[in-house]
């Protein structure tokens, strides 16, 4: 070790970690240098006996460590080396991170909890980046707001922040009532932009983390009064929000505001209707396919717009059914005065691909619930789930599946994944288009298909295995890390990614091995 940087290491070891937890929603370049300076440290600072002392026996860092090793393994099967590489570069932090932290000597409580507010501090302020990016750009696509990394892995990162703030707001500042304040603030301004965002992960993640800390503190308080007002919270919030979605569902498909004995057959101007309630769904409870003249939609739609009635939208979508769709949201027939009464708001949305009005309103949740009920629709009507979220996920489970039972003991090997999904997607002549054929979404499967029965029971033991034998558990912070980790897992690849690996490899390592007991 270099004796004159001796003094320098401690705060050089917390300045990476500040730096990681900063990056974590806001960068990946900064994940990468932050990664580097960890590194360097660890290799300038020495004592390596000491440190190859600590890991050995660690046991909880040796399974995690184990999980990466696992991937080296796949190689040895792999077909596809250019692709394995860059798998094993992408999770290189699940190796090394928790490598260097249970062999490095932990910051003590108050650096910890600095790390900590600065993580909120770091969300928050993207968060504050995404709201002016929503409010201030037309946005087609509302996976555009998040810029530094993907929109889910972003949610993920708020839904932590949420928690965090609550422990600071419920522990660490019970007794300093402004800052307090400042922490339950800083939950809801969290838990609002995470609805202003339309994460579905997101918001699924932070609901079931909550009900899981709300039920486990129930069990764990005393004080029979603060029993029973957390009990009713969590008995009536859940009631509450299905009874907003019951309500907001059967209005979607209520389909009695037309009488379809007695319908219409010319348009005012004299040309014929089309009536179709076979082909056509109900949206907003309405029927899609009645009080239709594509002629006269075609000549008032030329009129106004220089995309072309019989081409495509900006999503590539069809026009005419866009327009078909919109109007119909307005409860407008689809003729020449249907056209005619939009305005030029509404013709610049259908333009861009938004096929129903409550699609255009940037602050309303029911937004978020009419796509899934859309997406239902199309899958019921056997429709091509490409571009939609959820349609598309149950396609590629299928094929996960489809893989597994080909592959079932030891998988396809770690660089093999993309091309046994290609495979399987021409094998079964999926009606997924090419664009839209991408892997299991699901981080258990993805760990099925990749390795097997052997690999999916080994990652669940590395998954599992360090927490209880830590008894970290009963720790609030590791618990809600823990519950959205697992549970973001179920919807996403969570570490197919540079910025979900490195969101599971750092807080759990940080939590498991960062902070002195």
């Amino acid at each position: 070790m270099i004796k004159w940087l001796q003094p320098y290491h401690k705060d050089f070891y917390f300045l990476a970690l500040a730096l990681m937890i900063v990056s974590l929603p806001l960068s990946r370049f900064g994940m990468s240098v932050a990664q580097f300076m960890l590194v360097g440290n660890w290799l300038v600072e020495g004592k390596f006996r000491k440190k190859f002392d600590r890991i050995r026996y660690s046991t909880p860092a040796l399974v995690l460590i184990s999980f990466y090793l696992l991937h080296v393994i796949g190689l040895i099967y792999s077909s596809d080396m250019h692709y394995a590489l860059k798998d094993l570069r992408i999770k290189f932090p699940l190796f090394f991170l928790p490598f260097i932290m249970s062999t490095t000597e932990p910051p003590n409580k108050k650096n910890f909890h600095i790390l900590l507010l600065l993580y909120v501090a770091a969300v928050v302020g993207g968060s504050f980046y995404s709201f002016g990016i929503l409010m201030t750009r037309d946005i087609i696509d509302i996976r555009e707001i998040s810029p530094f990394i993907s929109h889910i892995r972003f949610g993920l990162n708020v839904c932590m922040a949420i928690f965090v703030s609550v422990y600071f707001a419920l522990n660490c500042y019970k007794e300093k009532a402004r800052l307090k304040l400042v922490f339950v603030a800083v939950s809801v301004w969290l838990l609002v932009f995470l609805v202003l965002s339309r994460s579905a992960t997101g918001f699924y993640v932070l609901s079931v983390t909550g009900f899981f800390v709300c039920v486990y503190a129930i069990v764990k308080l005393k004080n029979p009064r603060q029993k029973i007002i957390l009990a009713t919270a969590v008995i009536l919030v859940p009631l509450i929000l299905f009874s907003y979605l019951f309500i907001v569902v059967k209005k979607y498909f209520a389909s009695d505001r037309e009488d379809l004995a007695r319908l219409e057959i010319k348009t005012p101007d004299g040309n014929a209707y089309l009536h179709d309630t076979i082909h056509f769904p109900v949206e907003n409870g309405r029927h899609i396919g009645i009080y239709i003249c594509d002629y006269e939609m075609r000549k008032a739609w030329n009129k106004r717009s220089s995309l072309k009635f019989d081409s495509t939208d900006k999503r590539s979508q069809q026009l005419r059914f866009t327009l078909i769709r919109y109007l119909n949201s307005k409860g407008l027939r689809k003729d020449r005065k249907g056209v005619e009464s939009l305005t030029e708001a509404d013709i610049r949305n259908v333009e861009k691909g938004i096929a129903n009005v409550e699609y255009a309103k940037k602050f309303s949740l029911k937004t978020r619930i009419y796509k899934l009920l859309w997406e239902f629709q199309v899958m019921k009507g056997g429709g091509n789930p490409g571009g939609h979220s959820l349609l598309q996920r149950l396609e590629f489970w299928k094929a996960s599946i489809g893989i597994i039972k080909q592959h079932f003991w030891i998988g396809v090997g770690t660089g093999d994944i993309d091309r046994a999904f290609e495979k399987q997607y021409e094998e079964h002549q999926s009606y997924i288009a090419p664009e839209w054929r991408f892997r299991a979404h699901n981080q258990y499967l993805a760990i099925f298909v990749t390795f097997g029965i052997i690999g999916i029971v080994w990652f669940l033991f590395s998954l599992l295995f360090p927490a209880l034998y830590d008894h970290k558990l009963h720790d609030y912070l590791y618990l809600v890390f823990f519950s959205i980790l697992l549970l973001s897992m179920f919807y996403e690849d969570t570490l197919e990614t540079q910025a979900g690996a490195t969101f599971y490899a750092f807080l759990n390592s940080l939590l498991l091995f960062g902070r002195k007991k």
